[in-house]
């Protein structure tokens, strides 16, 4: 049976039905998180690791692993944006599985997350993920993780609506509304997606009701080493334009 974080990856119109719209309105510079995710890599005695990236949205971050010299599976839940990934990564094995019981096997020299965990929403999916994440990686591997970090985060959810908008190829608009606000431990976004044609007819609206919960240090610090890795490091996050993050890496 699929996770509810499976099952969102279908539903979410952001993830699915605008995912051509992904990576204009998720704009943050990838080489600032590739940068530190490779530098981890190579502190472990990777130089050319077997990588996999675990929730890969586009690719943009596995291709450019790809160009520092590194091979990546691709894995997602999302078929339309695996889709995408499959493109700009066209020699990559790609997956598309349940984060929280991956159909992969094997055992890769790292595993890298960037801020997908935060759509984990229970115990059970995020012991879930990280048992997987150690069994996927090999003796002496690497894992490195962005997440939101849940006390700044908290601050960031303050109920503001905010607007963003995309020309897309086809001629059409996407203008893309949400409001995030703070519940019991939760971001809770509401989310609105107007669609209109190039011929200026009524927009077409999806809306949906989003919810990350974000981590503090010291929940990553036990469910890490109750997954059975060590050396474990947590800094601010990097590559990001909204200093919410923690970049954590770990060994297996």
């Amino acid at each position: 049976m699929a996770s509810r974080s499976a099952d969102v990856a279908a539903e979410r119109p952001f993830y699915a039905r605008h995912a051509d719209a992904y990576d204009a309105l998720v704009s943050d510079p990838v080489e600032p998180w590739v940068e530190a995710a490779d530098a981890s890599l190579r502190a472990a005695g990777f130089s050319t690791a077997q990588v996999l990236d675990a929730g890969c949205g586009t690719g943009r971050h596995a291709a450019a692993l790809i160009e520092r010299g590194h091979h990546v599976t691709l894995l997602d839940a999302s078929e339309a944006l695996i889709t995408i990934a499959r493109r700009r990564c066209p020699d990559a094995p790609a997956v598309v599985t349940d984060l929280c019981d991956p159909a992969i096997g094997g055992a890769f020299d790292a595993v890298i997350a960037r801020g997908v965990l935060n759509d984990l929403l229970t115990d059970d999916e995020r012991a879930g993920a990280l048992d997987a994440f150690a069994r996927l990686t090999r003796r002496g591997g690497v894992l490195v993780l962005d997440v939101r970090e849940a006390a700044m985060s908290q601050h960031r959810a303050d109920g503001t609506w905010r607007t963003a908008g995309v020309d897309l190829q086809d001629g059409s608009t996407l203008r893309f509304v949400s409001r995030p606000t703070w519940h019991d431990g939760r971001i809770v976004v509401q989310e609105r997606h107007e669609l209109t044609g190039d011929r200026g007819e009524a927009p077409e609206v999806s809306e949906f009701l989003f919810e990350m919960r974000p981590w503090t240090r010291g929940e990553m610090q036990r469910r890490l080493d109750s997954a059975g890795f060590r050396s474990i490091e947590m800094r601010e996050g990097v590559g990001r334009r909204s200093p919410d993050r923690l970049l954590v890496s770990a060994r297996r």
